[in-house]
C-alpha cells in the first residue's frame, strides 16, 4: 500500500478508535466495605455513557462473622437515557435467601415488583423518576430532594447536612453520605442484617 494510503488507514483508525471511546466513556470506582473497623468486603460502580444512554454497574462481596458466616453478594443495574430513568434490575444472593427487585418503565408508568430480606413492594410510579441511589456513588447530589431506591422500590427524601454532608431516609432507616469536590468518600449504611460503612479506595 503506497506511503498516502497507510497514513489514510491509521488516521481513518485513529478517529474510528476516538470516536468510540467517546461513544462508550466509563467512570469506575472502587471502595471497601468496612463493618466496625474491619474490611469484609469490596464494591465496583461503573458508570457508562453510550449516546444518549447511561448505564449504572454495581456489585459487592461481602462476608462477616454474625452467629455464622454471612456471605452477600451483591449486583445492580441501572439505564438511564436522556437524564430519565427506564430501569433497573437488583439482586442480592444471601445466606438468609436470594432476592430480586425490578423497576421498569412501561408505557407512561413504572411497574415496582420488589423483593428483598423481610420485604416485598409491588406498586407503579405515574411520573418519570430522574434520580435514584446509584448516583450518589457518581455524583453529589446538589439540589436533589428526592431520589428512587432501586432495591425497594420507594422514593427517599435526601437531606443536606452542612459542605458535602447528606442523608437518606426511608423505612425509618438512615444512610449518611460525605463528599469532597464533587467526589463521594463514604457513606454510612443501614442494612437489615447488619449495619456497615463504604469508603473510597484511592
Amino acid at each position: 500500500m503506497p506511503r498516502t494510503g497507510i497514513y489514510i488507514a491509521c488516521c481513518f483508525s485513529m478517529l474510528l478508535f476516538l470516536s468510540t471511546s467517546a461513544l462508550n466513556a466509563q467512570d469506575q470506582i472502587d471502595f471497601d466495605i468496612t463493618l466496625a473497623g474491619f474490611k469484609i468486603g469490596d464494591m465496583e460502580a461503573n458508570k457508562v455513557l453510550n449516546g444518549d444512554t447511561t448505564l449504572y454497574l454495581l456489585e459487592s462481596k461481602v462476608s462477616f462473622w454474625l452467629f455464622g458466616t454471612i456471605n452477600v453478594d451483591y449486583n445492580m443495574k441501572v439505564k438511564y437515557l436522556d437524564g430519565i430513568f427506564i430501569n433497573s434490575i437488583v439482586s442480592s444472593k444471601t445466606n438468609r435467601g436470594d432476592f430480586v427487585s425490578k423497576i421498569w418503565l412501561e408505557g407512561d408508568q413504572y411497574i415496582i415488583d420488589a423483593k428483598g430480606y423481610k420485604y416485598e413492594n409491588s406498586d407503579t410510579i405515574n411520573e418519570p423518576i430522574h434520580h435514584s441511589a446509584v448516583r450518589l456513588f457518581f455524583e453529589e447530589p446538589k439540589g436533589v430532594k428526592l431520589m428512587m431506591a432501586e432495591n425497594l422500590g420507594k422514593y427517599s427524601e435526601i437531606r443536606a447536612h452542612g459542605e458535602g454532608i447528606y442523608t437518606t431516609h426511608i423505612e425509618g432507616d438512615q444512610n449518611k453520605y460525605y463528599y469532597q469536590n464533587g467526589q463521594m468518600l463514604k457513606v454510612s449504611m443501614h442494612n437489615p442484617i447488619k449495619n456497615y460503612e463504604v469508603r473510597r479506595r484511592y
